[in-house]
């Protein structure tokens, strides 16, 4: 056995150290910060990086930060390349298209950290702030044309010298914010977390010195980089894709569904990433740079990294993002506004992502990796900001994570999908309490819970989101924009399973809650009365007057495997437990339930035996089994001649299509609009007012009705692309 040359225990130590630095900046915002948005929701994150610069610690709260900060911190260290950097000196960045942002609305600051007098790195930090100006509240803009209206861009400025704001910059943020002293004091609050970065890192290197600080650096680095790249060569080479189309129904216009795409190529131990889109639009929804590898990033740390992999700059060295030529949604430039870059097509960009690593994954001969794959998050919320007088005399910003947080997460292989799991970015962040809310802001919430049938059907089933409703008791009125990112187009499941409920937001209109009170009686759903009023998902100023009720509900996870290997014991759980109905556990699962809400044994086969015949037409001519991977409903037969391999259900061996073609060619196909068959199942999704439908096409294997796909598509839109491989060691593949 070969030794590697340096002390291992000693490297380890002064990972874990930068490590902490990390997490020591991001508990000093905590407790600096005062805003909900921070203390609560944890909507943030913190890193430290070398002078390359490449991540050295990752405080892990908002994922998607470890693209904006490498994008931002190379851009300011480009600008400064030849200027005389000091301690106490730093930079203001929410840019998109000039500074890496993933929004407007993510403030960081970004500072040159020393050692004495010398520069041994940089500290980032980032904060949703409460406000930015512009035609939006709280850094989201749907009613913008340009990113102009959208509030105030900074492109790296430095703007901080000797540890504080400049003060002339202090004025202008604060008369151009809805908010000043909350926005002003989160700048401090980051900062503060920047000072706490550099006292840290001086202790660090007084133990180690700079050149084994340096040298560890390096080897953690090369560390990082070396597992990653052992873990893709154990993915076979090919080719993947997908396609997936963003929602737009703003501007008063029509509903516009705006079509993206990905194409992964693994090669050896690299992963390349080459992303497509339609010309930009004049609409919030744009990507930019730092939001593209962010979520891309996102995506691959939560699949690949397992939680035991350091995050650091040698996990970015294996990855290859080609975001194609400026212009496009994924690839936007000025004046395309971006306000909502990272949740809108960033979000669907890492939904892709997760869905042509599903497919990669899942090829693997390594088990481990085959077990990653999982049906799509919801990854996408609805919100609603306001702004407004509140019950202190004073105004209040209202922008409540709850929903983001509260969306269900997909159906895992070794478990149903987490409920209200948030988005795949926001690991560390949290649902504020609703006693916080109301103590600063005129509202009083009416409830919390979650949502039957929300989270897709499969053999494990996809998380459920949840709901809330407040009531505006305590102002005259508020208002603001209102958005939702997955109204329609639902998040897909995986090997069979379906895809999930999306949500909505909804007022209810000269509510009986005042009424209610005064009587001594809690405003429950079953006697509010009120005018449900329909709004479109993306509304420019949405207007909340007293006694309104605002009804925000998210959407649930998509559906792991065929919904009918599900064991019916799990599925009358889930309805003595409220998570589905009992019409919804026959339709989807095919099982049927006692008065007592026991199985019905004899009638649960012959329901799913109807189901498997319904799916093909015909009976089946063979048994179907459970595949021995979950989430894996086809595998690929050996080469033929000429080396074509063919598709073969895992359910029972049967082939699907021609080889080395497409299986979806050859396998049964039963196709409905997303409004019916969502009907069907007792799911929701928002139908659609104008041309094209959302489709939804349920394949199945046409011997053993097993499912083996359900593709989301728009009406017209052919067939989606089966995976090309062209390495040795494919297994089998998702779909």
């Amino acid at each position: 056995m070969s030794t590697p040359g340096y002390d291992v225990i000693a490297a380890e130590v002064h990972r874990k150290a930068l490590e902490n630095l990390t997490n020591e900046m991001a508990i000093a915002m905590m407790r600096t910060s005062g805003s909900p948005v921070v203390t609560e929701a944890k909507d943030f994150s913190a890193c430290f990086m070398d002078t390359v610069p490449e991540h050295l610690g990752f405080a892990a709260y908002v994922i998607n930060h470890i693209g904006s900060s490498i994008v931002g911190t190379r851009a300011i260290a480009a600008r400064a390349a030849g200027e005389e950097l000091r301690p106490g000196d730093g930079f203001l960045v929410n840019d998109p298209h000039d500074g890496g942002a993933v929004h407007q609305g993510d403030v960081a600051v970004i500072m040159p950290t020393f050692h004495g007098d010398r520069h041994l790195g940089w500290s980032f930090v980032n904060m949703h702030v409460l406000d930015t100006g512009g035609v939006g509240v709280s850094g989201y803009a749907p009613g913008a044309y340009d990113v102009y209206q959208e509030g105030l861009l900074f492109p790296p400025v430095k703007i901080i010298r000797d540890g504080a704001i400049d003060g002339e910059w202090e004025r202008f943020i604060a008369a151009n914010v809805r908010a000043p002293h909350e926005v002003l004091n989160d700048i401090r609050s980051m900062i503060a977390g920047c000072n706490v970065a550099a006292g840290k890192l001086s202790e660090i290197v007084d133990e180690f010195g700079v050149e084994r600080h340096v040298e560890y650096c390096r080897i953690n680095k090369d560390l990082t980089e070396r597992v990653l790249r052992e873990r893709i060569e154990r993915i076979p080479d090919g080719v993947y894709e997908t396609v997936d189309w963003n929602e737009f129904d703003g501007h008063d216009g029509p509903e516009l569904l705006l079509e993206m795409g990905v194409r992964l190529e693994v090669r050896g131990s690299d992963l390349r990433f080459a992303f497509r889109g339609v010309p930009q639009v004049d609409a919030f929804v744009n990507s930019a740079p730092g939001a593209m590898l962010g979520q891309t990033m996102t995506a691959l740390l939560t699949m690949l990294a397992y939680g035991d992999l350091p995050v650091n700059g040698g996990f970015l060295r294996p990855v290859h993002v080609d975001l194609g030529p400026f212009g496009t949604i994924v690839n936007s430039r000025p004046p395309a506004p971006v306000s909502n870059a990272h949740s809108e097509v960033g979000q669907r960009s890492l939904k892709m992502v997760q869905e042509v690593m599903n497919q990669a994954l899942s090829l693997s001969p390594d088990p481990v990796l085959r077990g990653r794959v999982h049906g799509q998050p919801q990854d996408g919320f609805p919100g609603v900001n306001l702004f407004g007088a509140n019950q202190h005399g004073g105004s209040s910003v209202i922008f409540y994570t709850d929903n983001a947080v509260g969306a269900g997460g997909g159906a895992q292989t070794i478990a149903d999908g987490q409920d209200s799991y948030g988005m795949t970015q926001m690991t560390g962040c949290g649902i504020p309490e609703i006693e916080g809310h109301e103590a600063a802001d005129p509202v009083l919430f009416l409830w919390r819970e979650i949502i039957p049938n929300s989270g897709g059907p499969g053999q494990r089933r996809g998380g459920q989101g949840f709901e809330q409703a407040f009531a505006l008791v305590s102002s005259d009125r508020m208002y603001g924009p209102g958005f939702n990112a997955v109204a329609q187009v639902p998040p897909r499941g995986t090997g069979g399973g379906m895809p999930a409920a999306t949500g909505d937001f909804r007022p209810i209109r000269g509510s009986n809650v005042q009424a209610l009170l005064d009587a001594g009686r809690l405003p429950r759903r079953d006697v509010l009365e009120g005018e449900a009023e329909q709004v479109r998902s993306k509304i420019t100023r949405l207007l909340i007057e007293r006694d309104d009720v605002l009804v925000v509900r998210s959407g649930g996870g998509a559906g792991l495997g065929d919904p009918l290997l599900r064991d019916p014991g799990l599925v009358a759980a889930d309805v003595r437990d409220g998570y589905v109905t009992g019409e919804h556990a026959r339709v989807a699962y095919g099982v049927v339930l006692t008065a007592d809400g026991e199985v019905d044994e004899a009638a649960t086969v012959r329901e799913r035996r109807e189901i498997r015949r319904a799916r093909i037409g015909e009976e089946p001519v063979r048994d179907a089994v459970a595949p021995a991977s979950q989430g894996v409903a086809l595998e690929l037969g050996d080469a033929d001649a000429d080396g074509r391999r063919a598709w073969c259900c895992a359910a029972c061996g049967e082939a699907v299509g021609e080889p080395g073609g497409n299986w979806r060619d050859g396998a049964a196909l039963r196709e409905a609009r997303a409004v019916d068959r969502y009907e069907q199942l007792g799911m929701f999704v928002r139908p659609r007012a104008h041309d094209p439908e959302v489709m939804v096409r349920e394949y199945a294997c046409r011997a053993c009705a097993s499912a083996l796909g359900v593709d989301v598509a728009v009406a017209g839109h052919p067939r989606l692309a089966a995976a090309q491989v062209s390495g040795e060691t494919a297994r089998s593949a998702p779909v």
